[in-house]
């Protein structure tokens, strides 16, 4: 890791779930990773996760990097991308564009892709200052779906007692100098760097100063979305990176993190997939949250394990059997901004008033209320 590590804050801690020694500081074991041969996957590369004994031990669980092969596979060329924008579905697509200032964080807004072709987006992001998300990409794409499957039936074969499932894959496609404001997922991830380079700031997880638990809370059961306030004395506490293709990294559940572009188009392929501790660290959160915010019971108290712990995971889960937890409110995406490779940043103003973006349309309509203001409107789903 030592190559890699730019900067190492000088209060930064591994995770408590980090510091087991060995295998055993590891309870995972792969439950859909299937053993899938050679010949049903994507190419015929060697291992495509290239990691020592350390770093697959400590992979997920601590900021470390990898090697990997993804980049020499042909899914990620040009044309292949192209195509992927070309044919994913909309509704499964978000893009964005953002501003400089770490500390602004609402300068990311949505960018409404609806009438682009796949060589669109491409010259688009290529070129102008854009992000996107492109979801379950392995739904929709046979050559995702083998690499998923491949990936994680390598990290189990690299460490037996990996234990995950809920393996998801987007593929990240974004401009060469775009960024990503400090945020912090709700489960675990790997990204797999392939083209461009990035640098990353890694901050400890679990740490009260860089992210409440109210937030924390909020996140886990989706009333919000990643991003959280950032301040730069919080750099102090982080652990700076630089990925270049080739390379994964990995950082403890729920650790804050920022990202900046310092190179060329970048892509990425970031694997989410969730263990039985991370599911367990989301229960205890939701709990939290609806016991004491609904039942205004007092608990926060954020132990995983023991008695306590697990009744409360066992009163959240029956609360929601039953219809007791509220469901959080969908969030469309409204946006005055819409894709043109032409145009500076790869986008351009909409002169003609604020429209709901290709990836919220299928859920959502606008409507204008009795003052005559547009409001996105949710449709009611299919029963």
């Amino acid at each position: 890791m030592a190559s890699h590590v730019l900067f190492r804050g000088s209060s930064f801690k591994e995770s408590k779930n980090t510091r087991s020694s060995g295998a055993a500081g590891l309870r995972f074991r792969c439950v859909n990773a299937l053993k899938i041969s050679y010949k049903t996957m994507t190419g015929n590369y060697p291992n495509l996760l290239r990691v020592t004994k350390n770093e697959r031990l400590r992979l997920g669980l601590a900021p470390v990097i990898a090697k990997h092969g993804l980049h020499e596979l042909d899914i990620f060329s040009d044309s292949a991308l192209i195509h992927l924008l070309e044919t994913h579905p909309r509704d499964q697509l978000q893009a964005f564009t953002m501003g400089t200032d770490w500390e602004n964080r609402h300068e990311w807004q949505p960018v409404d892709t609806a009438g682009a072709s796949g060589v669109d987006l491409f010259n688009a992001v290529s070129k102008g200052h854009l992000w996107f998300n492109i979801f379950r990409v392995h739904l929709f794409h046979s050559p995702f779906r083998d690499l998923l499957n491949r990936l994680f039936s390598e990290l189990t074969e690299a460490n037996p007692d990996f234990h995950c499932f809920n393996q998801t894959g987007t593929l990240i496609v974004s401009s060469p100098k775009a960024l990503v404001y400090y945020h912090a997922d709700a489960q675990p991830n790997l990204l797999w760097h392939v083209r461009g380079s990035k640098r990353v700031w890694v901050y400890p997880a679990e740490d009260a100063e860089l992210i409440d638990q109210e937030l924390m809370e909020d996140i886990f059961a989706s009333y919000i979305d990643e991003e959280v306030p950032y301040r730069r004395e919080f750099d102090e506490k982080a652990i700076v990176f630089d990925l270049n293709p080739g390379e994964v990294i990995s950082w403890p559940q729920n650790s804050p993190h920022r990202i900046r572009n310092v190179g060329g188009l970048n892509v990425s392929f970031s694997t989410i997939y969730e263990t039985e501790p991370s599911s367990r660290r989301k229960l205890t959160y939701c709990a939290n949250r609806l016991l004491r915010r609904t039942y205004h019971l007092p608990a926060r108290s954020t132990k995983e394990t023991g008695i306590s712990a697990r009744l409360k995971c066992l009163t959240y889960r029956g609360f929601r059997k039953l219809g007791l937890v509220p469901v959080p409110p969908r969030r469309a995406y409204i946006t005055r901004l819409r894709i043109n490779p032409e145009a500076a940043g790869g986008f351009e103003p909409i002169d003609d008033g604020p429209v709901l973006t290709e990836f919220s349309k299928k859920e959502f309509v606008l409507k204008k209320d009795r003052w005559g203001r547009l409001a996105a409107v949710a449709q009611a789903k299919p029963r």
